[in-house]
C-alpha cells in the first residue's frame, strides 16, 4: 500500500507550502525597502498571493491525504521550521551576528523544502530549496560586507518570494496554461 493516497487526476499536491511561504518571504523582503515602494510590493504580492490561492482552490483535485506517519513528518517539519525561524535570529543576535538572522532562517526554509520533497513525494521542492539555499547564502555575503542589512532583507524576501510563486505557479499548471496560450517556451514546462 503506497503512503501517500492521491485522487487519480492530477497526482501533484497542491502548493500551499510555496504559497504562504512566498507570501511570507515576499513581505519581508519589501519591509527592507522604503515605506512608499515597500507598500506597494506589499499590496501586490497579496494580489498574487490571493490570485493563486484561489487557482489552488479550484483545483481541488490536486489534494494529497498523507498517510498518518508521512502526516507526523511533514507536521514535525513545519514545527521545527516555525521554532527555528523564531528562534535562530534571537540566538544570532545574543552571539553578535544578528543581521545574518534573516539569512540564516531563510536557509532553514530552504533545507526543510528539501526535507519535505520526500515527504510529499514532489522532487521540484528539491530544486526550489536549493535555489532558496543560495539566494540565503548571497543575502548572507550581503549582510555581513554591508553596515545595515536592509539591502539583504530586500534582495532575501523578494527573490524567495518570487522563486516561490514560480514554483507554485509551475505545480498549479498556471505556466504550462500561459506556455500554451501564448506559445512561449519555458524551460521545464510543458
Amino acid at each position: 500500500m503506497p503512503n501517500t493516497m492521491r485522487q487519480p487526476a492530477l497526482g501533484t499536491p497542491a502548493p500551499s507550502l510555496e504559497i504562504v511561504l512566498g507570501a511570507l518571504t515576499w513581505a519581508v523582503g519589501a519591509g527592507g525597502l522604503d515605506s512608499g515602494l515597500g507598500t506597494v510590493l506589499v499590496a501586490l504580492g497579496v494580489g498574487l498571493t490571493v490570485y493563486l490561492w484561489i487557482v489552488r482552490r479550484r483545483n481541488r483535485a490536486m489534494a494529497v491525504v498523507l498517510h498518518p506517519e508521512r502526516k507526523r513528518r511533514m507536521q514535525r517539519l513545519i514545527l521545527i521550521g516555525v521554532a527555528g525561524i523564531v528562534l535562530l535570529p534571537s540566538l544570532l543576535s545574543l552571539l553578535g551576528y544578528g543581521e545574518l538572522g534573516l539569512a540564516v532562517s531563510v536557509a532553514l526554509i530552504g533545507v526543510l523544502l528539501i526535507q519535505a520533497s520526500a515527504v510529499l513525494e514532489e522532487r521540484s521542492l528539491v530544486a526550489v530549496g536549493g535555489i532558496v539555499l543560495v539566494l540565503a547564502a548571497f543575502a548572507a555575503f550581503l549582510a555581513l560586507g554591508s553596515p545595515e542589512g536592509s539591502s539583504a532583507q530586500a534582495v532575501l524576501g523578494l527573490g524567495a518570494g518570487v522563486v516561490l510563486w514560480i514554483a507554485a505557479a509551475r505545480r498549479l499548471g498556471i505556466l504550462d496554461e500561459l506556455s500554451r496560450r501564448y506559445n512561449l517556451r519555458i524551460p521545464g514546462v510543458g
